[in-house]
């Protein structure tokens, strides 16, 4: 026989169920999901120490235990630690006829950034099929300009042929660069530090131009994590190269590694995740701006293809994992990637 939490577990929407005193009694999976916490972190807890900041909800559980009133919210804004924008229903809870708490369903409504994500398979493929297209045409240019580089001994020429060439190959690296993150994710046991390094061995050259120190705090206990090397490799890349871009001259970058000090549900397991956590003492991004980051194609840079971050986040999405920003103006930006571990208890 199907149990009531079974299906209750199995909604998208979150349902927390409160006792007299407004502490939580219950909470599906959806709801740890969104607070980001495990059920062990929730329970007993008020709303408002799950949440950051003054918010509307919150106030209206104590009137709806005490009044036996329905509310209803549309739109609202809740802070858990990333702002997002919400539809609640709130009634009472009876029992026996007597009101003993309060239930609360919450329907997050999918923001800008998170309908690109829902998007960003079919772009994803879009991209792959770009890529591939616009290799072939320009292995055909690099080998025309090959041959009359052959054919001729005139040095301007030669010049510009050479030209043809060397921006040819930088296309072609580009357009490499798109067909390996594109390509579905091949799960092995990774060692987080050796990925990082390589991506550090690659950046070395713009860092020590750019004059940023560069500091590592690695755990050297982390275990491994279920991962793909060389798509975890271009996530590194990008969060640093946007930390060298964003320190006109000197400033440093700090890298750490350590398990998560949260606890996330899985299937009715508690578990930690790798954190990496990648630091820069840059110009900074705002508040406004932190929540157009991931959007594909959206980019500040005069030359930059806003791809990066957003393709970032979706093969960190597809390792089981997410990202956080935090960030101050003229102070630096943090970005936090969670991962989940090869083993978990």
């Amino acid at each position: 026989m199907i149990s009531p939490d079974s299906i209750i577990n199995s909604l998208e929407e979150t349902i927390i169920l409160f006792d007299k005193k407004a502490k939580i009694i219950f909470v599906n999976k959806a709801g740890e999901e969104l607070f980001q916490k495990s059920l062990k972190d929730i329970l007993g807890k008020r709303l408002s120490q799950l949440l950051k900041g003054k918010e509307p909800v919150s106030p209206l559980i104590r009137k709806t235990i005490i009044e036996g009133r329905s509310f209803r919210g549309k739109s609202v804004n809740l802070n858990t630690g990333q702002i997002i924008n919400i539809d609640f229903n709130l009634s009472p809870f009876f029992e026996n006829g007597k009101t003993e708490g309060a239930i609360l369903s919450i329907s997050e409504n999918i923001n800008i950034n998170e309908r690109e994500d829902h998007n960003l398979d079919t772009i994803d493929y879009m991209l792959g099929t770009i890529a591939h297209e616009i290799k072939n045409p320009l292995g055909g240019i690099k080998g025309a300009a090959q041959l009359l580089r052959n054919k001729t001994q005139d040095v301007r020429i030669d010049d510009y042929v050479d030209m043809i060439i060397r921006e040819t190959d930088r296309l072609n690296s580009i357009l490499q660069d798109y067909l390996v993150v594109c390509k579905k994710p091949s799960f092995n046991p990774v060692n987080i530090h050796e990925v990082m390094e390589k991506a550090i061995s690659i950046m070395h050259a713009p860092i020590q131009k750019a004059g940023i120190t560069l500091k590592r705090l690695y755990d050297p206990s982390l275990p491994q994590v279920k991962g793909d090397e060389g798509k975890l490799l271009q996530v590194f890349l990008n969060i640093i190269k946007n930390a060298v871009e964003s320190m006109k001259k000197g400033g440093g970058i700090e890298i750490s590694t350590s398990p998560s000090k949260e606890l996330f549900g899985d299937h009715g397991r508690i578990k930690r995740m790798a954190l990496i956590s990648i630091k820069d003492t840059g110009k900074g991004i705002s508040e406004d701006e932190i929540q157009k980051i991931f959007i594909p194609f959206y980019t500040k840079k005069k030359t930059g293809t806003g791809i990066g971050l957003a393709l970032s986040k979706k093969i960190v999405k597809d390792h089981g994992g997410f990202i956080k920003v935090k960030s101050l103006r003229n102070k630096g930006t943090c970005f936090h990637i969670y991962l989940p571990f090869e083993h978990y208890g």
